[in-house]
């Protein structure tokens, strides 16, 4: 037994509800039963195979050893095309840093950009790892409301009406765990806002190339200030979800502090991934396959859920998630994920993660993974709410 002085840090000791749930899902498999899942945000499909064959003749030529904290050049001068290509905008290449995955650009972002103590407004519902690393980090996550008429995208008026001044706004689109996107006029907006109260916005665009239909057309947001942090990943679109690399658009100033403090962090990212996700960018016909199928699973949900009676949503234009209001099923979506996952083998996140103040009252369910598997769902889920 450890001593009274010997303890695990108190920070970044929040529970995972995510966790928990996975725990309870194992043990339903111990019984030999088999669990759906439509719990996690991860692609069901491996890396694009470009990126395989890239890394093999990489190995061939390279001890893929460490690599320039901000990413190699080459792979920079790729993402920077990517932009040019996709949304017409011109992002210089020494504004990019490689990062290891978004996750580990969001701890850069928020250590680099933020002292001990300063307020940031994260829009509910989020995703909850951002709101644990700011405890973790020592600045305050500030959780404020959004609504479904909004599509659960923040606006001014929201943020308005958010006690006491805010230093920063972090804002995703598509997000996660609702799939909305938000308009461009709307982006337009926030992005002058947040320049005029001098604001540090940033924006999480890790779902980008996942979209469904044209009526929220993708927009990033370094279209309209140079200020504004991207973070962005090859976890989603790209498949490569375990390769965890990810990157980062910022202003000139920020490059070399934050190449500094991700070098003093972790040296640099991956090397493999990064040879590998050079040539993941030029693979759209395969990964633009992979968002076929998210669509199609969409639509099966779409169809067959009201049916059940998980009838109230914002459409989702992008991302691969369902987030339902659940109140009218039950009090508790916790619990009520429970009783799914023990009653019909199906598992989905209860929404208590994804919000502070009415996440109990929602679930997420995700259709990143096979057709089969959505379809098996739906059907186990038909019959158990019908029972």
């Amino acid at each position: 037994m450890p001593t009274t002085r010997f303890h695990p840090s108190r920070r970044g000791a929040t529970p995972s509800v995510a966790e928990q749930m996975r725990s309870r899902a194992r043990k339903v498999e111990a019984k030999g039963e088999k669990v759906i899942y439509l719990q996690v945000g991860q692609p069901s499909t491996g890396a694009p195979a470009g990126a395989i064959d890239a890394i093999h003749r990489a190995s061939d030529t390279s001890i893929l050893g460490y690599t320039s904290a901000a990413g190699i050049p080459e792979l920079r001068a790729r993402i920077s095309k990517n932009y040019q290509d996709q949304y017409g905008v011109t992002v210089d290449p020494e504004r990019i840093v490689i990062t290891f995955g978004a996750s580990g650009a969001m701890i850069l972002a928020l250590i680099g950009c933020f002292d001990a103590g300063a307020r940031i407004a994260l829009p509910q519902p989020f995703y909850y790892g951002y709101r644990h690393a700011m405890g973790t980090l020592g600045v305050e996550c500030v959780p404020f409301d959004t609504s479904m008429e909004s599509h659960f995208q923040p606006t001014v008026d929201d943020i308005e009406q958010i006690e006491g001044e805010i230093d920063g706004l972090i804002f995703a689109s598509p997000g996660n765990p609702t799939g909305s996107m938000m308009p461009r006029e709307q982006m337009q907006e926030l992005s002058d806002y947040c320049q005029r109260k001098e604001i540090r916005l940033i924006s999480d665009e890790i779902y980008h190339g996942i979209v469904f239909d044209d009526e929220v057309p993708q927009q990033t947001a370094t279209a309209f200030s140079d200020e504004i942090i991207v973070v962005n990943s090859f976890s989603k679109y790209y498949s490569m979800a375990g390769w965890r690399l990810g990157w980062m658009v910022l202003p000139e100033y920020l490059v070399e502090p934050i190449s500094n403090l991700a070098h003093n962090l972790y040296l640099c990212p991956p090397a493999p991934s990064q040879y590998g996700a050079l040539h993941a960018m030029d693979c759209r016909e395969e990964l633009d396959g992979h968002v076929d199928r998210y669509k199609k699973n969409r639509d099966i949900l779409l169809a067959k859920m009201p049916e059940m009676g998980f009838d109230r949503y914002s459409a989702p234009h992008g991302a691969f998630y369902l987030y339902c209001h659940v109140k009218h099923l039950h009090e508790d979506s916790l619990q009520f994920a429970i009783e799914m996952l023990e009653g019909c083998g199906v598992l989905a996140a209860p929404g208590s993660d994804f919000s502070v103040r009415h996440g109990h009252h929602y679930i997420r369910f995700s259709y990143a993974g096979s057709t089969a598997d959505v379809e098996e769902a739906v059907a186990r889920m038909t019959k158990w709410r019908n029972r």
